[in-house]
């Protein structure tokens, strides 16, 4: 009998105080509440305190021993959405040295990442539920913004902090 895979929305915060936890999370699912494979749906935020980071790394070195595949899903930064109002003053100008809007261009969507979020809910076949890594201390504007995209769409959200 083949098991479907268990797919979890991840989201959390780009400046985690302990990353470590992610790794940790994702094994602990792997070994005992999943029945079969595991694929983790992540928006692909790059940095070294990322969730969405330290997931990648993890999977990347351990995922095939614990049965985990990564299904990485960056937002756009450098387009707009057709309904984004016209520019100029709709895209924000990176800051020197930003490494949180990856993209070519030297401004950015500010509606990508909510964009992104959406679809990593929406996303054919949906994920099974949520598991979120907000910061424990300021407004984690894009975690908090799939938690509540998760929560409309009826998904079941557990949040770890470290």
């Amino acid at each position: 009998m083949t098991v479907s895979p268990l797919i979890i929305l991840l989201a959390g915060s780009r400046e985690l105080p302990e990353p470590g936890i992610v790794p940790g999370t994702l094994a602990d699912i792997a070994l005992n509440i999943a029945e079969g494979p595991v694929i983790v749906r992540h928006g692909a935020c790059p940095g070294e305190r990322s969730a969405d980071q330290a997931a990648a790394d993890w999977i990347r070195e351990y995922g095939t021993r614990y049965g985990i595949t990564e299904d990485p899903m960056p937002a756009d930064w450098d387009h707009c959405a057709p309904d984004c109002p016209p520019a100029p003053g709709h895209r924000r100008r990176k800051a020197s040295g930003d490494t949180a809007h990856p993209g070519l261009l030297p401004d950015y969507c500010p509606t990508a990442g909510p964009r992104r979020n959406g679809l990593m809910v929406a996303k054919l076949p949906r994920p099974d539920w949520m598991v979120a890594f907000p910061a424990p201390t300021g407004p984690s504007y894009g975690t908090r913004n799939c938690m509540r995209q998760a929560s409309d769409a009826g998904l079941a959200i557990y949040v770890i902090t470290a």
